[in-house]
């Protein structure tokens, strides 16, 4: 049993982990089963010494699918009560899943509207661009300029908010040096900026 969220793009869920660090699959289970709870050391199966968070991420739109895993291992005594319960928002695997995952993750994603939008201008823009050519190059100059600005002003406001160069250069697709090359002069124009 997982966690999913509303708009079913992430389903996370905790993993077995062994003694010797990897992580258990239902290759190690004679019945087949990979849930972590089956790892207790019985009929056959290995024994989890912790659980870790994971995720499975549907991006959607064409972009392929990516898995996440946890930083941290959260100890397993199935002889004993678990010092955190599996849908636990405080503590443990879902709590590490939630904030170290999805609340990024959500936070990095574009609106709907936003997409819809840059699909509509994408589109126009082909068609334009073989009746009107330079139009539309004159339309790509103001999209460049509206870009910059836009990236510049949203590149302060994560600094604010506690992204460092490396979370602004993931949202835009680049190196953090790469991110601060193209956004620093102008962040360091309208105040501090801190250096890759």
């Amino acid at each position: 049993m997982g966690w999913v969220t509303d708009d079913g793009r992430h389903e996370g869920y905790a993993v077995a982990v062994l003694a010797d660090g990897r992580e258990a699959s239902a290759e190690d289970n004679p019945g087949g089963n990979s849930a972590w709870w089956c790892f207790d050391g019985r009929e056959g199966r290995p024994l989890a010494v912790g659980v870790r968070a994971a995720c499975d991420c549907y991006l959607g739109g064409g972009s392929p699918r990516s898995d996440w895993r946890g930083a941290t291992v959260f100890p397993v005594d199935f002889a004993a009560d678990f010092e955190w319960t599996e849908g636990d928002d405080t503590r443990g695997p879902y709590a590490e899943w939630w904030r170290t995952h999805v609340t990024p993750a959500e936070a990095a994603t574009v609106p709907g509207d936003v997409t819809e939008l840059l699909d509509v201008v994408r589109a126009r823009l082909a068609e334009l661009a073989e009746e009107r050519p330079l139009a539309t190059l004159t339309a790509v100059a103001r999209l460049d300029g509206l870009a910059q600005a836009a990236g510049v002003r949203a590149a302060g406001a994560a600094q604010r908010r506690g992204a460092s160069w490396s979370d602004i250069g993931t949202a835009l697709g680049v190196t953090k040096q790469a991110a601060h090359q193209r956004l620093s002069r102008h962040l360091a124009a309208g105040g501090a900026t801190e250096s890759p």
